[in-house]
């Protein structure tokens, strides 16, 4: 089983984001050991929607979650505050879960009234629907199987998104915890986000003038704080600036040394005296005698 190591890890980059603009994560969730379980960064809706009815139509669980989160993109999930709990379970730090199908970006429109009637006809399943923009849902639920289909309202276009996210999020985790079984399943779908004029260059992360603006900030502080060090700064140029640095003293020592030794090296090859005889053939008579 993959299971990915950052929840939609994910965001694409700028130049990236704006060709999948149209598109929103899923993610498939489940304490059964499923048929497909494996993640991916594209898909299209349907083909995901026949791989997730293939590892479902053998009725894995006794409950089945089918929570829909409009008008989202995955860099809404780029932050841990934005779903905390479902982030939890998707890197695997939930034991209980043993499958996972994560998608970081759906192409098309992902319809669950499929997967729903399917789990109502083949698994004989009731459905409980669930207002997610209601207060004061109650979270008692019968004997299953059962699908809990949870409709989440479209999320705001502005700063709030991220308090949207998280208040979702949490009424999710409490549904889960009121489950009287520990076989579940999961079913977390998305539609794409919608764009106003203005937020098209922005999305999630900011637009570029935003991620410059920090930098125009430090090289201003950079260049004021070296106008300010010539103008107040009076000292000598050696006392300004060091010109000779450990490793160059270092460097000089390790020279002088191998200079030495290479010096008292020459020097005693030239100090050898060999006299011009001991090359030359001894022909005297008592040296006839040694060689007979």
């Amino acid at each position: 089983m993959m299971i990915p190591r950052k929840l939609l890890a994910l965001a694409l980059g700028a130049g990236v984001v704006d060709a999948l603009k149209d598109t929103s994560p899923f993610i498939l969730l489940s304490t059964s050991d499923l048929l497909s379980s494996s993640s991916a960064n594209v898909l299209p809706a349907t083909s995901l929607l026949s791989d997730v009815w293939s590892s479902l139509k053998t009725c894995p669980s006794d409950y089945y979650i089918i929570a829909t989160q409009p008008g989202v993109h995955a860099t809404d999930y780029s932050t841990q505050k934005a779903t905390p709990r479902l982030r939890e379970k998707v890197l695997g730090n939930d034991k209980a879960i043993r499958s996972n199908i994560t998608v970081t970006e759906v192409m098309g429109i992902f319809d669950p009234t499929s997967i729903r009637n399917g789990l109502e006809e083949e698994c004989g399943a009731e459905v409980t629907k669930i207002d997610g923009g209601a207060s004061g849902t109650t979270l008692e639920f019968e004997g299953g199987p059962r699908i809990i289909d949870i409709t989440f309202p479209a999320l705001s276009l502005h700063e709030s998104r991220l308090q949207e996210l998280s208040r979702n999020d949490a009424l999710l985790a409490d549904v889960l915890d009121h489950i009287p079984s520990s076989k579940y399943t999961l079913v977390y779908v998305t539609t794409p986000r919608e764009y106003e004029d203005e937020d098209l260059s922005s999305l999630t992360y900011g637009s570029e003038n935003d991620l410059q603006e920090p930098l125009h900030q430090d090289l201003k502080r950079d260049f004021a704080e070296s106008r300010q060090d010539d103008t107040s700064d009076n000292r000598s140029l050696f006392q300004k600036y060091q010109f000779l640095s450990p490793g160059i003293f270092m460097g000089f020592v390790v020279a002088f040394v191998l200079i030495t030794i290479l010096y008292v090296g020459i020097s005693a090859l030239v100090g050898l005296e060999v006299p011009y005889a001991a090359f030359e053939k001894d022909t005297s008579p008592n040296s006839q005698k040694k060689q007979q």
